[in-house]
Parts: structure tokens; sequence; C-alpha cells
């Protein structure tokens, strides 16, 4: 008889739960420090000769995440505040300073790969949301939002940041304005705060305050105590930012002009509010192409201005609000707040979204909140609502959070929907569906580990959410570890293996999956990773394996080089494919990347090669703005050339020019799109 998969899956459960009492414990101590008020704030250089920055007590014994000791070259830290700001400090010990990394100019582009410090503030110690910024040794800024269920790459900040490189230190300086931050006023009160610096030539990655390896959960983080935040300065009048566009079809003659104007409003110190008119929604920067084999739709990261301020907000275990539904908005209003037990954000948007590939006009409007109780448990509720022309749709349902410990997490979800014009799948009808989730992950360094259950019912497709599977129920069970060596050739191992198996309303397997990956790394020059998958897809059989080759990836992006191959079947038909990706650092301010793919299929018709290419090359100017052309081909007569000209000329002023050629087939687009936006304070 063959084993349902609810009864396989529990048995992985049980065997989960009983490795708990050793999986996540701490192992340090949580670190706090007093802050320290000034008067007079510190000019933000680079250069840390101020007298204010002497009142603040040094911060450091960093520990390496990949020792677990304290990191070989250490880095110190102040943090001052006044009524209209944070300023903090960072003093990085670097005896070889030819060997830093540091190439993206751009504000918000990932630093990941580079030489970086990291600051991470849960200003409602709340130890579930953080706020999150970065800046690299040539002063390029990145920030972002940690939430309870999700990582905002897309949350914008007006902070400043400036960098200097000494003869064996580097330097950094920020100000982060405390009207970009949501936070509870008084006396005498608390945040969570932790550090990180990022080096490449060793590498290392250290930590201010290290329980665990999941320092950068706010669980985990240390303590800044004292802070008088009862007369702090909130900045509420509108920030209004207007666009004027035009957009030119050069094989037409003809030109479109299109303003708009979007308002932020702080209402008070927990909540903030955003009103927008005809917003400007042409990307400039587009999604980059891609040949992968997959039977379900694509995710794309948002990228457009309404949505950034709260959006980790609304991220749930199921996800019910997928921004990339909306196509174009004429008007839309939002507010989204927190405080110390709270949290919640409304949206509501005339326009039109993308519904089975169709452009649907209506009103839209979605819903959070969340009740934390403590610092382990929180209750929340979402809900959608869709006003179509063409009927009406609503989704809602609850989710709640539970540790069990300081790295162990239960989370779940059930949800609702109801859609007046029913929904249509495989020739049958619901107007009402369900889906429901429960998920139990935790584990620190050397093991990581998590189960699933999900059922998700054949018509639950929301308005609004990206569900890439209907009708299965089942689960998911995975493991990563990862061992770290401080003595011999061999820098590290790591091992990740995952296993799947879903069956539909008539007890038929949907999905079955099994894949597991080895990777190891000699003297942190060389990595090589092996890969092997076989999933079953009803009613498709498919496998994988793939070696791929990495060069100087842990030490330095822009001198390392990828290789690899992959056979397999996909859909009953071999194939074999390659890939190489190698980026270049010409100079200071040029940079290349190439990556190519071939992929050969041996087809019942006969064989084909199907292949892309990409090249990007950007160019920083001195002044501050930036040139990045992009080039895309493919095997299938697809062809993309992309140039855009982005120059921030002030912090009020931005000014883009992108040009873009595109060829697929028998569509032939060739258009050239100018962009201003002035910012007013």
């Amino acid at each position: 008889m063959t084993k349902r998969p609810s009864s396989l899956l529990c048995r992985w459960i049980l065997v989960m739960v009983a490795w708990l009492p050793v999986w996540g414990w701490c192992e340090g101590s949580i670190r706090e420090f007093q802050a320290t008020h000034t008067d007079v704030p510190p000019v933000i250089d680079g250069v840390l000769n101020e007298p204010a920055w002497q009142t603040a007590p040094a911060q450091g014994d960093f520990t390496s995440f990949q020792t677990e000791s304290l990191a070989n070259e250490q880095t110190w830290l102040r943090v001052l505040y006044d009524r209209e700001a944070i300023y903090i400090s960072f003093e990085c010990l670097e005896p070889h300073p030819e060997a830093i990394v540091a190439a993206e100019r751009k504000y918000d582009k990932p630093l990941w790969n580079e030489d970086y410090v990291e600051v991470r503030l849960d200003t409602f110690h709340d130890r579930r949301n953080a706020y999150v910024f970065v800046v690299n040794t040539v002063g390029t800024r990145y920030d972002a939002r940690d939430g309870l269920y999700g990582f905002d790459s897309s949350w914008d900040c007006q902070w400043e940041a400036a960098a200097t490189v000494g003869e064996d230190r580097w330097f950094v300086e920020m100000r982060i304005p405390m009207t970009g931050l949501l936070y509870e006023p008084g006396v005498d009160m608390t945040w969570g705060v932790n550090f990180m610096r990022s080096e490449r030539s060793i590498p290392c990655r250290s930590w201010w305050t290290y329980l665990n390896s999941e320092a950068a959960s706010p669980r985990q983080y240390g303590l800044m105590t004292g802070l008088d935040l009862s007369e702090v300065f909130l900045d509420r009048h509108p920030q209004v930012e207007t666009y004027l566009s035009s957009t030119s079809d050069l094989r037409q003659s003809s030109t479109q002009l299109s303003t708009g104007a979007d308002v932020t409003l702080r209402l008070n110190e927990n909540m903030t509010s955003a009103f927008t008119l005809n917003p400007d929604y042409g990307q400039v920067e587009a999604d980059p192409d891609t040949i992968e084999l997959r039977d379900t739709e694509r995710f794309l990261e948002e990228k457009r201005p309404f949505f950034r301020e709260g959006s980790e907000l609304f991220d749930t275990p199921l996800n019910v609000y997928y921004t990339r539904r909306f196509s174009e908005i004429d008007v839309g209003a939002k507010v989204t707040g927190q405080g110390q037990d709270w949290s919640m954000g409304l949206v509501d948007v005339y326009g039109r979204i993308n519904r089975e590939g169709k452009l649907v006009t209506g009103n839209y409007h979605v819903g959070r909140v969340m009740r934390y109780f403590g610092d382990d448990s929180q209750v929340g509720g979402i809900w959608t609502l869709s006003h179509r022309t063409d009927g009406t749709h609503v989704t809602g349902g609850m989710d709640v959070s539970h540790y069990l410990s300081s790295t162990t997490r239960f989370f779940a979800q059930v949800l609702g929907l109801h859609d007046a014009n029913a929904i249509e799948t495989e020739d049958q009808e619901d107007n009402n569906a369900y889906a429901a989730q429960a998920t139990l992950s935790g584990g620190s360094k050397p093991l990581w580990w998590g189960v699933r259950l999900k059922d998700i019912s054949r018509g639950f497709r929301p308005d609004l959410g990206y569900i890439p599977r209907r009708n299965i129920r089942g689960g998911d069970v995975w493991g990563n570890t990862r061992w770290d060596f401080e003595d011999g050739a061999l820098s590290w191992v790591r091992f990740n293996a995952d296993a799947s198996l879903y069956e539909n309303d008539d007890h038929q397997t949907t999905l079955r999956d099994f894949s597991e990956r080895l990777g190891l790394c000699w003297e942190e020059v060389w990595e090589i990773w092996l890969s092997r998958s076989d999933n079953y897809h009803r009613p498709y059989k498919n496998t994988s394996n793939s070696v791929r080759l990495e060069y100087y990836e842990e030490i330095d992006y822009w001198r390392s080089w990828e290789i690899g191959f992959a056979e397999g079947t996909y859909e009953e038909e071999p194939y074999q494919e390659y890939w190489l990706g190698k980026p270049y650092q010409l100079t200071d301010r040029l940079t290349t990347e190439f990556r190519g793919n071939l992929r050969e299929m041996d087809r019942v018709e006969g064989d084909e090669e199907i292949w892309l290419a990409r090249l990007v090359t950007t160019y920083h100017f001195p002044w501050g703005s930036r040139l990045k052309v992009t080039a895309e081909q493919t095997s299938e007569d697809r062809h993309n050339l992309t140039n855009l000209f982005s120059w921030p000329l002030d912090r009020k002023t931005d000014l883009y020019v992108l040009y873009n050629d595109y060829r697929s087939g028998e569509e032939r687009i060739r258009e050239l799109f100018c962009k201003a936006v002035y910012r007013f304070y």
C-alpha cells in the first residue's frame, strides 16, 4: 500500500522535534552599551576628527562567523544621537588596503560582493523587525527592511554616508535621520542593535553581538540603552516627488508624455502615509531575460517606488499580495505603521491588474494587521478586496507564529477565497477556495532544517497573489549544513538536501521532488559544486545532474569566473547545458560582466540548440552619474540592447535617459525614454 504524503512527512516532523534540544541554542551572550547624546553633530565626511566621537565609547571585539571566535582584523564602532538623527562611525583595521574590493557606486545596489559595514536597528526592540543600512569603502549606500516573514530590499531612506581609506584601516560615518524611522517616543528607551563587517580578502564576516550563526536575526541583537526620544524633531511636512517623462517610438516617430506625483506624509512617530496620482511605473531597469527550465510562473522582484515603505509588513507564508500584479495605477493611497506590540498596513488603489493575461480595471484594497504577544508569539490577519469591472473577489485569513527556542520557529496560515465569477481550472469552476500551510524550521551553524505541510485547493488563485501551484496537499522537508575549517587546504564544506511530496484531489501524486547539493572550497579560492535532482511533475519525470566550478568568488568577485555543465531530462526531452560567467573590473569606475548559456535539446523532431548571451557594462562618472549598457541575444531570435544614463544632480533632482532596441521574431521596438524627477521637501 502506498504511503500518503502526510504520513511520510509526519515521521520527518517527529524526527526533527526529537532533535530540538540540541539544535539552535545560544552560545554567546547579549552585549549592550549606552547611547551617547551630542549637542554638536559630526560632519559626515568619512574622517573621524570631530571631538563628539571621542565622547562615545568604542565598541569592538567583533566575532567571526567563520571561526566563531574573535576576528583577527578588528572593527570599532561608536554611536551618537541628537534630536534629529543617529550618527554611527566605523574604524576597520585593514593591513592590506590594496586588497579591498569596492566597485559599486550606485545607491541601493547590493554590496554583498564587496567590503562593507552593516548596521541593523530594531527601533521598537520587538525582536521581529529591523532597519538595515550598508556602506562600502567608497561610500555607496544600501538600505532595506527585515521583517517577520521576509527581507525587503525595496525600502528607501534619505540618509548620508561617507568613507575613507587609510594606510592600515578604513573609516565610515553615517547619519540616519529619525524622520526616516518608525520608533516609540519616550525617555530611557532601548533599541535592539547589531553591527557587521564583511571583509572579502580573508574572507570574514564579523558581528558585534554573536550569540550564534543567526546574528542577522533581530532575536539575536545586542542592546543600545538610554535613548532619550522624548523631544525628537519629527519632520511632518509632506514630501512631494513629481516626474515628467517622455517615451518616443523611433520607428513610428511618435512621442507620449506623462506626468504624475507621489506624496509621503509622516503622521506620527509610529505611522506614515503615501499617496500617488498617475505614478510612473515604467521600470527604468528591466528584468533580465532567462532560458531556465520551469513549469511555474517566474517570480519578479518589486522595483517601483509606491510599494517601498512598509512592504515587508504585508509578507505572509502564502503570498496573497504580489505587487507585480498591478500593471497600471491611476490613483492610490497607503498607510503603514508599527508599535512595540503591533503593526498594520492599508493599501487602496484604482487601476488595472494582470489577471489571466488580461488587464482588468477595478478598485483594489489590501489590509494587514499583526499583534505581538511577548517576545515569542504573534497573530496576524490579511485580506484583499477586488471590485473589478467584471466582478468582485475577496481573499482573507489569519497567520500565527511562535518561537520554541532562540532559533526554532513554528508558523502557520489559513486563507479563504470567494470570486463572484468563479475561477476556472482544467474545465472546472470554483467560486470558493482555501489554502493552509504550517512550517517548523530552525537551527544554527552547522545545521539548519525545516518541514512544511501545505494544502491548497484547486480554485485558490487570489487576484493579487502569487500561488505557483494549486490543487496540492502534502509537504516539504529540507536540511542545510556548513562546516568551516581554520587549518588545512579545505576551507569549508556545505551540503543541502530537500524533498517534496504532493497529491491532488483525486489522491494522485502530482509532485515528488528530491534534490541534493554538495559544495567544497579549497584555500578560499576554488569552489566546486555538485548537484543532483530527481523530480516528478505529473505527468513528467525530470532529472538533472550538474557540476559548477568557481574561482576566487569568495575573495574578489571581479577577479572570479564560473563554468558549469548540466545534463538531464526535462518533460521527456534529454538535454545538456553549459554556462560561463566572468565579471571584470577594468578600472575603479568601469566594470563589465558576461554570462552565456548554451542548452542542447535532443527532441524527437530533431536536435535543437538554445542559447543566451548577456553582457552588462557599467561606468560610474566622477560627478555621480552612471552609464549602463546591457546587450542580450538568444538563439530564439530575441535581441535586446539597452543604454541607461542616470544622473542624480542633487538630493532633489534625478535625470534618466534610456534607449532600448528590442527584437523578437516579427516584433521590433526602438524607443527613447527620458525622465526627470524633482522632490519637494
